[in-house]
């Protein structure tokens, strides 16, 4: 029986189920497509946080162990998340508390962004994992997720581009296999390079810019490795309605908060106009009154500079 928990914060960097936008898909997209290759599997899920993705995995997997740095996020994992099958350990990326080759799938999803120690992690998940084992790992492209629209993360430390990422994995595995990612009212994962069955087609002003491999500008890198023969994991939509995009729904309170001050606007109006009809009506009245033989003019002018004011 699942306990009681609180939680987490939504920091604006570690995804919490029930947060919408686009973080949403970019994070659930990844597990459901680690899921497909996580049947009957002893799995690892390096840098955990929440708990929602090690969850989903233990749906198919055989095992499922979470590894997170923070002892807060492991805690409320144990609280949240319990299966036979699923443990939560506290432990950092570069020292997995494990022994040597007891899993047979590693992901790791929007970790090694956190810290400068790459080879070290890449050197543990080579220790902990069974030879002909498999990682499934994810990177922010750095050009296209910070350098081109002129941003900072403030929780990433050490971004890598493309050739990074790429150097970065084949250093340390035999085969490996690309894929990219980015939210189209919804998120897309294909297979990159020579291997990809789909291109990308881009255009401005109605002339072809590009025809690509793949996927256009990815955000996210992902890289299926292994030193065995690597698993079928098949590209895939995680779609949204159109109608419930993020971009979507900001333009939608935007012209419910323009119609409410065009509202308040023409509320203003009728009532300013109504007065300057009341003053018109207050102005008529005064000005027959004055023209009666008793009527004071001082008091007159007095009563029209108030009225005109």
């Amino acid at each position: 029986m699942t306990k009681a928990f609180t939680a987490l914060e939504f920091t604006g960097e570690r995804f919490i189920p029930g947060t919408e936008g686009a973080i949403e898909f970019e994070h659930w997209h990844r597990y459901l497509l680690a899921q497909a290759i996580s049947a009957d599997q002893r799995v690892l899920d390096i840098a955990c946080g929440e708990g929602y993705g090690s969850a989903a995995l233990a749906e198919s997997a055989a095992q499922v162990i979470g590894v997170d740095i923070d002892p807060a996020s492991i805690a409320h994992a144990r609280t949240r998340y319990q299966a036979d099958n699923l443990q939560f350990l506290v432990g950092d990326c570069t020292a997995i508390p494990l022994p040597d080759a007891v899993v047979d799938l590693i992901v790791s999803f929007e970790t090694i962004e956190h810290h400068t120690r790459h080879a070290e992690m890449m050197r543990e998940i080579k220790r902990v994992l069974q030879p002909d084992g498999v990682l499934l790992i994810s990177s922010p492209d750095r050009y296209f997720y910070s350098e081109l629209p002129g941003t900072t993360n403030p929780y990433h430390v050490k971004e890598l581009d493309e050739a990074e990422f790429k150097q970065l994995v084949e250093s340390h595995f035999r085969s490996v296999r690309y894929f990219g990612q980015r939210v189209c009212h919804g998120s897309l994962i294909l297979p990159q390079g020579t291997a990809a069955s789909m291109k990308t087609y881009t255009n401005g002003a109605g002339t072809l810019l590009s025809c690509e491999a793949g996927l256009a500008a990815p955000i996210f890198w992902l890289a299926l490795a292994s030193d065995g023969q690597l698993p079928d994991l098949p590209a895939g939509l995680f779609e949204q309605p159109i109608e419930q995009a993020e971009l979507v729904r900001l333009l939608r309170r935007d012209l419910e908060n323009a119609q409410w001050l065009i509202e308040q606007k023409d509320a203003h109006l009728t009532t300013a106009a109504e007065l300057l009809a009341q003053k018109d009506t207050d102005l008529a009245k005064l000005s027959a009154l004055s023209n009666k033989w008793w009527f004071p003019s001082w008091l007159k002018n007095l009563l029209l500079r108030g009225l005109r004011s």
